[in-house]
């Protein structure tokens, strides 16, 4: 069987449909995987952290500037947008025309609905800033015990933060490092495709194509190999020396030249011929059973 790749259930369902639609024969196998992730933080006063690392603090002097302006008089309910408005405005208004865009487009003009469209350069950006300065204020008022609409007093002059390293950046591991370790366990299903039944993804849909085009295209390459070695020789006898070289191939598509190496898997090639009943392997000899 050829292996297609892992995936999650839903896009393993996805994919098994489309190729069973065109005819290939697939196999689905469950398993559980586990991925993790290592994050290297530092916790301590800002001023300790400007004497241990080389820190850029513009950013969090920014951050805490606004914090200290709006937290007295925020609101549980209005708290972000304060903070938001007081660190950017400009961010709070492009946050505010997204918002619009979503819901009532004809209140943007065209040219400001292509520059703030999902997924755009700008879109992207003022979400990674409002994504940025909520977590950096969500962990400054945890880890210094600031409570919004009290009087923060001095606990904002020299706050506790936290931060994020990344070790390849130290020849020696600053102090206070903090190594936290996740496991992800999580369900996967391999996909395992008949290489017999490949030929069949040419029937594959042009929404498959889109969808998928890695797949797509290893498999109808897969499919072109299995057509080249299913036809029959001249002789309809093949040494299986020679056989190995003919499970190369090159192909031209479109300007693209695909090179396929299969010489390193001849047996296991020969072997689905074998079972697909179009070749005898017997010794060192093919025999082609019929002219195909």
């Amino acid at each position: 069987m050829f292996y297609l790749g892992e995936y999650d259930e839903e896009t393993a369902k996805e994919i098994k449909e489309y190729l069973d639609k065109a005819g290939l024969k697939v196999e689905t196998r469950s398993c559980l995987v586990m991925e993790d992730e290592t994050t290297y933080t530092i916790k301590d006063k800002l001023s300790a952290l400007k004497e241990l690392m080389d820190v850029d603090c513009e950013q969090f002097e920014r951050y805490l500037s606004a914090l200290r302006s709006v937290l007295p008089q925020a609101t549980a309910e209005n708290f972000e947008d304060l903070f938001l408005k007081g660190l950017d405005p400009l961010m709070m208004e492009k946050r505010d025309k997204i918002l619009a865009l979503s819901e009532d487009p004809e209140s943007l003009s065209p040219e400001e609905q292509e520059t703030l469209k999902f997924g755009s350069d700008e879109w992207m950006n003022n979400a990674i800033s409002i994504a940025k300065a909520r977590t950096f204020s969500d962990m400054v008022l945890d880890l210094n015990d600031v409570k919004i609409g009290e009087d923060v007093g001095s606990k904002l002059d020299d706050p506790i933060i936290e931060i994020t390293i990344d070790p390849d950046d130290y020849e020696t591991m600053p102090e206070k490092v903090k190594c936290d370790i996740d496991f992800y366990l999580e369900k996967s299903v391999n996909i395992f495709v008949d290489e017999f039944t490949t030929p069949l993804a040419s029937d594959l849909t042009d929404e498959f194509w889109d969808e998928y085009p890695s797949e797509a295209q290893r498999l109808k390459v897969l499919g072109l190999l299995i057509e080249k070695l299913a036809a029959s020789p001249s002789s309809r006898k093949m040494d299986f020396a020679e056989f190995a070289e003919e499970c190369n191939m090159t192909l031209e598509d479109e300007g693209s030249v695909l090179n396929v190496y299969g010489d390193d898997v001849a047996e296991d090639l020969a072997r689905v011929l074998e079972k697909g009943g179009v070749v005898k392997w017997k010794g060192d000899k093919l025999k082609w059973k019929s002219n195909n």
